[in-house]
């Protein structure tokens, strides 16, 4: 086999399959990279089992072939190349394929490309098209809820509900949790409901193209979820389970409803965080009463640190101690100049934006302390 690539296209080729060939926390198993040349195309292929992803690029292949690469050198290599044409060759009989440009030479071993796990595509009956910029946005907004305990394999993930014309975007780790939904232009003939792990949504936004108008087709079949965009394919198990019905964490009333600026909010967990960070609960304290929010933290042993802000409420007086981490997580993916805080005295509390409504979060408080 033998064929003429552009530097930086093998590079990016390769680069969008590495995920899949590189050993990972849920697999042990490398499987190396997967290379076809066949009809002026070149496929670039790399399964772990629980994710695949195929991938192409235009190359002038001189001799069609197949071979598996079982490299981890492999990208680095190529990335390291100067650029131009870059010759990939196998000669007959030999176990080791060549790449060179100039006087760069490299050769990497092979295995047999017949026990190589081959991606499949699933079945094209149930999709969804996105723009690239909305699914990266919808996966950024959830997934710092999520958990990386792998006692509780639900919590890895998003759960993605798909109805009418629309998509929800759902994570959790049982003590806060946050969606985000959004409008599409086309009714889905049958409903999804499944649970996609957090690490295959972050590979995926690592790998979608960055041009304004670029899209993403989601389509779902038994156990199996897959991404496809611009020439490469990628494909996720889902994670077993029944997803808690998330509709039911949020209240139905309500102590108070706050109106803060953005802005001075950060700032001041900011400054409390300081004490916070050091206690084995990580608590923050809110007193919101006489339209101020005072925020505060103290420790006999480590120190008191506290701040007020202007707050525009409307409801009764409430002090509530929350996880500060929690509280943080939600203001680093907050936009706008406001943010609207609906409060209970001893339970959960909901924060919405100001312009996104169809972004909603939900944190539980600590109790008992």
């Amino acid at each position: 086999m033998k064929a003429i690539f552009d530097t930086q296209k093998l590079s990016h080729a390769l680069e969008q399959v590495q995920s899949a060939a590189q050993t990972k926390v849920t697999s042990n198993t490398n499987n190396g990279f997967f290379i076809s040349l066949k009809e002026g195309k070149a496929e670039f292929q790399a399964n772990d089992y629980s994710i695949g992803i195929a991938s192409s690029c235009d190359a002038d292949i001189k001799e069609e072939g197949t071979v598996v690469i079982v490299a981890p050198q492999l990208l680095n290599t190529i990335k390291l190349l100067p650029q131009g044409l870059v010759t990939m060759e196998q000669k007959n009989g030999e176990s080791l394929v060549h790449f060179s440009i100039g006087s760069y030479n490299a050769a990497f071993p092979t295995k047999e490309f017949d026990e190589f796990p081959q991606v499949k595509k699933i079945d094209h009956q149930n999709y969804v098209l996105l723009s690239c910029k909305e699914f990266i946005e919808m996966v950024n907004q959830v997934s710092f809820a999520g958990s990386n305990d792998i006692k509780n394999p639900m919590f890895t993930g998003v759960l993605c509900e798909i109805k009418d014309n629309s998509v929800t975007f759902v994570a959790t780790n049982a003590h806060h949790l946050a969606t985000k939904k959004i409008t599409i232009n086309q009714s889905v003939s049958e409903e999804g409901r499944f649970i996609i792990p957090i690490y295959a949504l972050q590979d995926v936004i690592r790998l979608l193209p960055s041009a304004e108008d670029a899209t993403i087709e989601i389509s779902w079949a038994n156990r199996h979820v897959a991404f496809a965009f611009e020439d490469t394919y990628f494909i996720s198990t889902l994670i077993n389970g029944e997803y808690p019905k998330y509709e039911k964490v949020f209240p139905d009333h309500f102590h108070l409803k706050v109106e803060l600026d953005l802005k001075e909010f950060i700032e001041s967990v900011r400054f409390v965080s300081t004490i916070s960070r050091d206690l084995s609960y990580k608590t923050i304290n809110l007193k919101f009463a006489d339209n101020t929010l005072c925020v505060y933290e103290e420790d006999p042993d480590i120190g008191r640190s506290e701040t007020s802000i202007p707050a525009v409420m409307d409801g009764e007086n409430v002090k509530i101690t929350f996880n500060y981490t929690y509280v943080e997580d939600i203001l680093k993916h907050s936009t706008g100049d406001k943010i609207i805080l609906h409060v209970m005295k001893n339970g959960p509390m909901v924060v919405e934006q100001e312009k996104d409504k169809d972004f909603r979060y939900v944190v539980t408080p600590i109790k008992g302390l």
